[in-house]
């Protein structure tokens, strides 16, 4: 028994031995781990840059138009003639669509016939009045006669130009709805009448930034129907509430539309452009490490190795990043224009680590990127 027991404590201080002894060895080997001993990273880097920027406020919005409504009908009636076709250009004014009014002008007719005698009557009611041969109530039944007459008739007017239907205001109209011999009711869609020669983008900015907008202050506005255009124009409205939802205000802009390529409904993304920063230091987004203890780049620097050789290294440098533009982001604190900082291959990276410098493959640093075709 003795024997065993002897046989399993050798074996094991003979196991432990070879495996501290083994550890010895690897440590010696990698000389407790120096950065020297790795073969070198291969990364890209640039320099940073400090340049004239020009910061914008960004938003998304939505187009609407100055004026627009769906014209309908004032008073029931059957539809006896169409004055416009779908998407013609129209004049404030003009008649769109003429209802039944025959019997309208009929009562009209008789109204007038009614008017003239009624003024007939008032005049000698007047020459009776004077030459004391009637009572002076005659004469005020003759006036409120004729009042009343004219009121009717102003009545009869009005009911016929309700059926008279125009356009409000000149603009471009939509699909027609209505058909001839068609009875409508008050309220029913006729057709759509947009004024498209200015068009409006209304769009929502947080409250911290209402301090850089004013009246006035010009804007930029893309919508992807036309990607490589933009288009010009100014803030015309300010919201004077913030909603307590989201703490964001609204603003109204007016953007000049002659060619008619911009529609009410559309998508749009709105820049509002600031004043120009003098050397504002700018790195390419891919170069920031972003995590929830701090920002941080890998800047190159040249080293001396132990041969004293000169050999690029880098170093882990926390800073403070601000504003984007397109791939660029603005550093306030932590690099200065002119050093190297690594663009891609940073998970291989530790703190002195050699590397190998390759830009064969361009890493984009561009205010206004285009993305490629797929």
């Amino acid at each position: 028994m003795m024997k065993r027991m002897l046989i399993m404590l050798t074996l094991l201080g003979l196991f432990f031995g070879a495996l501290f002894g083994w550890k010895t060895y690897v440590n010696q080997g990698l000389g407790e781990g120096s950065p020297d001993q790795f073969p070198p990273v291969t990364i890209s880097a640039t320099a940073v840059r400090a340049e004239t920027w020009t910061p914008a406020l960004t938003a998304v919005g939505t187009l609407e138009t100055e004026q627009g409504v769906n014209v309908t009908a004032q008073a029931p009636g059957i539809i006896t003639a169409l004055f416009f076709g779908s998407g013609a250009e129209v004049g404030a004014g003009d008649l769109l669509v003429q209802q039944f009014i025959d019997d309208d002008l009929a009562r009209l007719d008789a109204l007038k016939a009614e008017l003239r005698l009624a003024e007939i009557t008032l005049q000698r009611a007047n020459e009776l009045v004077r030459d004391r041969l009637v009572p002076q109530l005659d004469l005020d039944t003759a006036e409120s006669n004729l009042d009343r007459i004219r009121a009717e008739l102003e009545s009869v007017q009005v009911t016929i130009d309700k059926k008279s239907i125009r356009a409000p205001f000149a603009g471009q109209l939509g699909i027609r709805r209505v058909n001839i011999g068609q009875y409508i009711q008050p309220g029913d869609n006729i057709v759509k009448l947009e004024s498209l020669k200015h068009i409006l983008v209304v769009f929502p900015l947080p409250q911290r930034q209402l301090p850089q907008v004013h009246l006035g202050q010009p804007v930029e506005v893309s919508v992807d129907a036309y990607p490589e255009r933009s288009f010009g124009g100014e803030i015309n409205a300010i919201e004077p509430e913030v909603n307590q939802a989201t703490r964001s205000f609204w603003l109204q802009a007016t953007l000049p539309n002659e060619s008619l390529g911009l529609r009410p409904g559309m998508f749009a993304e709105v820049s509002i452009p600031l004043p120009a920063e003098e050397s504002v230091v700018t790195v390419p987004q891919s170069a920031i490490t972003f995590s929830p203890y701090g920002d941080s780049v890998y800047v190159v620097q040249d080293s001396i190795d132990a041969s004293g050789r000169p050999v690029p290294t880098v170093q882990n440098v926390f800073v403070t990043t601000g504003a984007t533009r397109g791939d660029q982001v603005a550093i306030i604190n932590g690099l200065a224009a002119g050093e190297r900082v690594v663009t891609s291959g940073q998970l291989k990276l530790r703190n002195g680590s050699r590397v190998a410098v390759d830009n064969s493959v361009s890493v984009s640093d561009s205010a206004q990127p285009i993305p490629k075709e797929n």
